[in-house]
């Protein structure tokens, strides 16, 4: 799904809700995600999804930056069908949102399987910090802000540092070794004094 191409449609009541909570200095929670099999343009009139197959909680979220919502979703179950119409549902039961576009598939849930959908939801049309999205029991910790991401990537440029050094210093460890060999055996002596003679000679 192309999060930049398919935005997100704010429903009338939606708006409403949001602006009547934010009076009252309150959030309302934003708690479940559906999915329909049906393209189209959303209309904020929408109360609901054109077909809504399922509908689970919120998996994941995290906050971003101009007022947007980075979150992930995950179907499981029996059914299959291409997901076309996402529906976001605040926990009074107002369709807060919808995402869909003419003939296009966002996703597809497999029969018995899982289906994991990640959307960004625009939330700048709507009061600053009116909405607070509830997280279900099942958390799949997906999302990895860029603090964290630095921080892998760091931890692990060291540990190539630290295996290259230690490569050098078993290979440096394996030359030391032969070395000692060579010095311990007699032979090796004679045929270095043999051969220190015969460059003094020259």
């Amino acid at each position: 799904m192309s999060e930049q191409q398919y935005q997100l449609v704010i429903t009338r009541q939606g708006l409403d809700e949001c602006i009547s909570a934010e009076a009252n200095g309150i959030r309302v929670p934003l708690k479940w995600v559906s999915a329909g099999d049906r393209a189209y343009l959303p209309s904020p009139d929408q109360t609901r999804l054109h077909n809504e197959l399922q509908r689970v909680e919120f998996s994941e979220y995290k906050d971003t930056a101009s007022n947007q919502i980075q979150a992930v979703a995950k179907f499981s179950g029996p059914q299959q069908y291409p997901i076309r119409e996402l529906g976001f549902w605040l926990e009074s039961g107002t369709l807060l949102g919808v995402i869909s576009a003419p003939d296009i598939t966002l996703n597809y849930k497999p029969a018995n399987g899982h289906c994991i959908q990640p959307f960004t939801l625009d939330l700048s049309t709507l009061p600053k910090d009116s909405v607070s999205v509830v997280v279900g029991t099942e958390n799949l910790n997906i999302l990895i802000d860029e603090e964290m991401m630095m921080d892998a990537v760091s931890f692990v440029r060291s540990q190539v540092v630290q295996v290259k050094q230690a490569h050098i210093q078993m290979t440096l460890n394996h030359q030391l070794r032969q070395l000692q060999r060579v010095i311990q055996q007699p032979e090796s002596h004679r045929d270095f004094d043999e051969r220190l003679h015969q460059w003094e000679a020259r």
